[in-house]
């Protein structure tokens, strides 16, 4: 042999040494068609095995050869065939995605290195190059380093893995962005209070934001406030309704958040597109708190109904919402009218520094006839039953206990024609009606099932002083059993043959029979929670929801079960009412402290579980 072959073939044995021993101590991953991989003693097919690998498991790798390679799996240590391994040169030039959940670009090869960019795990990063246990990727622009044992560089696909998302998000107070979780790690950039950025991933009390000017860094999470803005289009992905979506993801989050039950939520939704988190659409269902604070999410698959991810997110801050105040110690009190008729409603509107709390007092032909407990209504309405002078003092308290009373005056005129009450939706509690009798009690106490059915005979066209309710219950003044309240059966069987239309003796609880009947003009009666009748007067459009109509809301707030009143923010796009004044159409009166009567939605699950009483026009053939 020459000198100058001999000298090659020393120098290409050098670089093959040379080359495998880049490789010793890194992570390499089992790939085989399908099932674990055999580790044996020695590196022979016919060497003892002495462990099974499952498949597409994390391996350090001790020895590389061209046919069987020596590795450590759990402590033990055996020889495995080499082309079912992949190792970290296989990765260069290739796309590949996270092994699972989030990956994190960082400055340098340190994994406490700062965060350049947060790779989502359905984001694929470019493979620029392999150093031991680091790779240089690349992801929208960045450059960065990950471990290689985070790649799943056995799949050139992503791993499905769901672990966090990406929340809108805006500073509640200034932020100090750090390089890691550590509060005494470097300081990497300044948020200040309004300031919007992402949220990807929560570590306890601390959270990685990234932001388009100062990049990626960890803040304190109470520091910031999640928008969930997203959530907000109501759209249909598949076989589910959104409002199912939502049924089902309240179910899940209740089992599986203590927190979640003991909260009075209102949720809205958005549908996650196809080929990007999953493989099929979702609905994101975003849930909300009466302060507008974002606290939980389920995703839900829009053909099956499963829950496939949920999250907690109480411990973030409340978007700061305050109302345009007035100077410090100015109150002003407006009316809708200052010349009413009787029984026609004044709307009053107070404006003042501070809505901690309001206090209404009347003066009727300068007695005071009406004083208000102090509360958090700044908007009121009063009904008089009287023609005479009015003055209203309103009194506005803050925090600190400093008072400021504001005053307006209005005129009941008894030559205008009054007000008898004949209007869409009858107010039980207006104050009005705690004169008028029903048989041994009032109709403000107990006519809740006679306002329903004033409302109900409105509706098919009936007119004149018959249908006025304080005439409905002359007439019908024996269903009122006493100590049970209406008999409603009784009631509206009574009324079908006394006004020409259609009913049943049984209760309805099929849900296609119910959308049906609606569809075909019928109205319901029923008993909408314990105690209290309500009517049907509609349906939405895809039979999700019911619309009602109910002369004292409150009694029902109060009372209902395993449900909630809802109001359609636009067109198929329902949201629960925290409280009676997000309710279209609410008001609130003083004299009562009590609602006036509304309309609004439940859930067809919730009415046909309760049954409904048929009240259709024309008699039966």
């Amino acid at each position: 042999m020459t000198n100058k072959r001999w000298l090659l073939c020393v120098f290409s044995l050098l670089l093959l040494m040379l080359f495998f021993a880049s490789a010793l101590g890194e992570t390499a991953r089992v790939v085989t068609p399908k099932g674990p991989l055999n580790m044996r003693k020695t590196a022979d097919e016919k060497g003892k095995v002495v462990d099974s690998v499952p498949n597409k498991s994390l391996v350090t790798v001790d020895e590389v050869g061209e046919e069987w390679t020596k590795i450590t799996y759990k402590k033990k240590s055996g020889y495995v065939k080499t082309v079912y391994l992949k190792l970290p040169r296989d990765m260069v030039g290739k796309e590949l995605y996270a092994d699972e959940g989030p990956l994190l670009l960082r400055v340098s090869e340190n994994e406490n290195a700062a965060v350049a960019y947060p790779v989502d795990a359905w984001q694929a990063v470019k493979v620029e190059s392999v150093s031991g246990d680091w790779a240089r990727v690349s992801c929208n622009g960045v450059s960065g380093y990950v471990e290689t044992k985070l790649l799943s560089y056995q799949l050139e696909e992503p791993s499905g893995a769901m672990n966090w998302l990406e929340e809108a998000a805006v500073a509640v107070q200034p932020i100090e962005l750090r390089a890691s979780a550590d509060p005494a790690s470097e300081i990497i950039a300044s948020l200040q209070p309004g300031d919007e950025a992402v949220v990807t991933m929560i570590e306890k009390d601390q959270c990685l934001l990234y932001t388009a000017e100062n990049g990626c860094g960890y803040a304190p999470v109470s520091a910031v406030a999640l928008q969930g803005e997203k959530f907000d289009d109501g759209q249909e992905a598949g076989t589910l309704t959104p409002n199912e979506a939502i049924a089902k993801g309240e179910a899940a989050l209740k089992k599986k958040f203590k927190a979640f039950a003991k909260e009075k939520l209102y949720s809205i939704t958005a549908v996650m597109a196809e080929g990007r988190e999953f493989d099929t659409p979702h609905y994101a269902c975003g849930f909300f708190n009466d302060q507008d604070q974002y606290l939980f999410l389920a995703l839900v698959n829009a053909e099956t109904g499963a829950v496939d991810f949920q999250a907690n997110y109480a411990d973030f801050g409340v978007i700061s919402q305050e109302a345009a105040l007035l100077p410090e110690g100015e109150v002003q009190v407006a009316l809708s009218a200052e010349t009413v008729g009787v029984g026609e409603v004044v709307d009053i509107a107070v404006s003042a520094w501070t809505l901690h709390q309001a206090q209404y007092t009347l003066y009727f032909n300068d007695s005071q006839a009406v004083k208000s407990e102090p509360g958090k209504h700044f908007a009121a309405a009063y009904r008089p039953r009287e023609a005479g002078s009015y003055r209203l003092e309103v009194t506005v308290t803050d925090e600190k206990g400093k008072a400021v009373t504001a005053e307006a005056a209005f005129t009941v005129d008894g030559s205008l024609t009054p007000n008898d009450g004949i209007q869409e939706i009858y107010s039980q509690k207006d104050g009005w009606w705690k004169s008028k009798k029903y048989r041994h009690s009032s109709l403000a106490k107990s006519g809740c099932a006679i306002f329903t059915l004033a409302h109900a005979l409105e509706r098919m066209g009936e007119t004149g002083d018959a249908i006025l309710p304080e005439n409905l219950a002359t007439k019908y003044s024996y269903c009122l059993i006493p100590e049970e309240g209406t008999n409603n059966t009784l009631l509206i069987n009574t009324a079908a043959r006394d006004f020409g239309f259609t009913t049943e003796s049984k209760l309805i609880n099929d849900q296609g029979r119910i959308a049906d009947l609606i569809h075909d003009g019928a109205l319901f009666s029923f008993s909408i929670a314990r105690g209290h009748i309500a009517m049907v007067s509609g349906i939405s459009e895809d039979g999700s929801m019911i619309r009602v109509v109910d002369s004292a809301p409150l009694a029902t707030f109060e009372r209902i079960k395993d449900s909630a009143q809802y109001y359609e923010k636009r067109p198929g796009v329902y949201r629960a009412a925290l409280n009676l004044d997000d309710l279209p159409g609410a008001r609130w009166f003083f004299e009562t402290d009590e609602y006036g009567g509304m309309e609004y939605w439940l859930t067809m699950d919730y009415v046909a579980k309760r049954g409904v009483r048929l009240i259709q026009p024309g008699e039966a053939e």
